[in-house]
């Protein structure tokens, strides 16, 4: 476990290193977030703006395929220098997207009741969530097509403005849902706080593209066939596997809603805000990996376009185990804290820790899914989800067949579904690469499991503590703060003798060196 790999560019590096601490800021915003709308909303309402973005996440699958297009072409061209054909793409995109979008609010104007109607929504609450549904829609529709700009800094590799932005508009949606919830906004509060973010975000990120590339143009006359193909071929396939991945992301939710209703999946939704939110961390190095995959294949680097598929898988599955493992472990003590003591929210825990390891095997398939995209085949990207929607048609069947439907059997079956089909995708790849799969899980794999031994022995540990703490927010609130300092203290020690590699442990070194060189600095200027 402790080999060596090709150490990471500058760029790069700070591209990640960006990526990671605007997705903590976030995470820290998105934790505080739900006892505020749920201490102002009923679980009921929450469970219908969880509806509104499950229709997102379906429609998302247009951005999928056409952000993956634009992140992969503008790198491919800013890497050659053509730098006048990012106008003709962004045009040709914004143009083709725009169109969509415009259809898809017409069929959905006329749609939104027939889908009420298949997820149980009450009729009382039928305009309520039609002003939510269509409303979150409206923006989404516009930040699919305008958004644009967002992912041309991305293949511009210009990650640290990218961040900036969008740590500014969801900080402004965050201090805005607790201003509308306060003043008795209600639900609603939260579409205005949505819609207001989104125009911040587009507005700064068509800014920052025409300031770093002054001869950029925009203009339906520059839309052509040849950027046309791209967006239906490379698009399309992308497009196809992100409305599997999406579906499937967001199964369970369906699921449990057509068959237990809408406050199932709400309470699925609560249950999986952890794991989600945690995961988004290593979700943003996939983003920083795929414009520098894309450049080095271009420029024909093929060692080091492996090294980086392998460094990258690392370091995303190190950062996803080493807080799911705490996550698997205090699950119940953790929602205590969150949420208080409620029998709403009785198999939330248990929810919440079967899908840990499912959520880290699925980020770790995202260097997968960059080398395929970044060398132009993301047919090869469907073998993961298809096989994924196979195992769960066949494991949700067999399982609610053989113990009924409930939310346990519902959970179960998924969290196994994305299990194997994620290991198989990443074998599938690594034979495609022609990597060892014994050097894969020992550099790859295993790391990645050790802070769940962690965890589940300081559980074992507590476990006076955890039982006294069960049913007393304060006593869990206490408990995890004590529990997550010395689970860091732990896994901290475990990683730097067992895992790390000498150069992995020079690199942490140095950037502790800088960090306590900067404080002096800081002080001074604070001073």
């Amino acid at each position: 476990m402790k080999n060596a790999l090709p150490s990471a560019t500058p760029t790069l590096a700070r591209n990640v290193f960006s990526s990671i601490n605007a997705k903590v800021l976030y995470l820290v915003s998105r934790f505080c977030l739900p006892p505020i709308i749920m201490a102002n909303i009923s679980l009921e309402q929450y469970g219908l703006w969880s509806l509104c973005f499950i229709l997102i996440a379906y429609l998302g699958m247009g951005a999928f395929g056409v952000s993956n297009v634009y992140i992969r072409y503008v790198a491919q061209y800013h890497a050659a220098g053509h730098t006048d054909r990012i106008g003709s793409l962004l045009s040709t995109g914004v143009t083709l997207v725009s169109g969509f979008a415009l259809v898809t609010l017409v069929c959905l104007w006329f749609g939104l009741p027939l889908l009420f109607n298949l997820f149980a929504v009450p009729a009382a609450l039928h305009a309520q969530a039609f002003t939510l549904v269509f409303g979150c829609v409206v923006v989404f529709m516009l930040d699919l097509s305008w958004g644009a700009f967002t992912y041309v800094l991305a293949g511009l590799q210009q990650s640290v403005q990218q961040n900036r932005i969008w740590i500014a508009s969801f900080l402004l949606e965050t201090l805005l849902i607790v201003v509308f919830l306060s003043i008795g906004v209600g639900v609603e509060g939260l579409l205005y706080a949505f819609a207001i973010r989104y125009a911040l975000s587009i507005s700064l990120s068509v800014w920052m593209c025409f300031r770093n590339l002054p001869g950029l143009r925009l203009s339906p006359l520059l839309f052509n066939r040849e950027h046309l193909a791209l967006f239906v071929n490379f698009g399309g396939v992308m497009q196809v596997s992100g409305l599997l991945g999406m579906f499937l992301r967001s199964v369970e939710k369906l699921i449990a809603g057509m068959f237990l209703g809408v406050t199932a999946a709400g309470l699925f939704d609560i249950a999986q805000k952890f794991p989600i939110m945690v995961t988004s961390i290593p979700s943003s190095m996939n983003a920083v990996f795929l414009p520098a995959a894309t450049r080095l294949h271009v420029q024909g680097k093929q060692e080091e376009f492996l090294g980086l598929y392998l460094r990258g898988a690392r370091q995303i599955n190190l950062v996803t185990g080493f807080m799911m493992g705490f996550l698997a472990a205090f699950a119940a003590p953790l929602l205590t804290a969150w949420l208080g003591v409620s029998d709403e929210f009785a198999t939330a825990p248990f929810i919440l820790a079967c899908f840990t390891l499912p959520y880290q095997f699925n980020v770790l398939t995202g260097p997968a899914s960059n080398v395929f995209r970044s060398i132009g085949r993301p047919a090869h990207e469907l073998f993961y989800p298809l096989l994924q929607l196979l195992l769960v048609a066949l494991l949700v069947g067999v399982g609610c067949w053989q113990a009924g439907v409930s939310n346990q059997v519902i959970t179960v079956a998924v969290a196994l579904a994305m299990i194997i089909s994620a290991v198989a995708y990443c074998v599938y790849t690594n034979h495609y690469l022609q990597i060892s799969q014994r050097e894969f899980v020992r550099q790859v794999m295993l790391p990645g499991l050790l802070p769940y031994l962690t965890g589940f022995l300081l559980y074992w540990l507590l476990q006076p503590w955890v039982q006294a703490a069960a049913n007393d927010r304060s006593a869990a609130i206490v408990l995890i703060v004590a529990a997550g300092l010395l689970y860091v203290a732990l896994q901290a020690v475990a990683c730097w003798a067992l895992v790390l590699a000498d150069s992995e442990k020079r690199f942490i070194g140095d950037k502790l060196h800088a960090l306590r060189a900067a404080v002096p600095v800081l002080r001074k200027v604070t001073a």
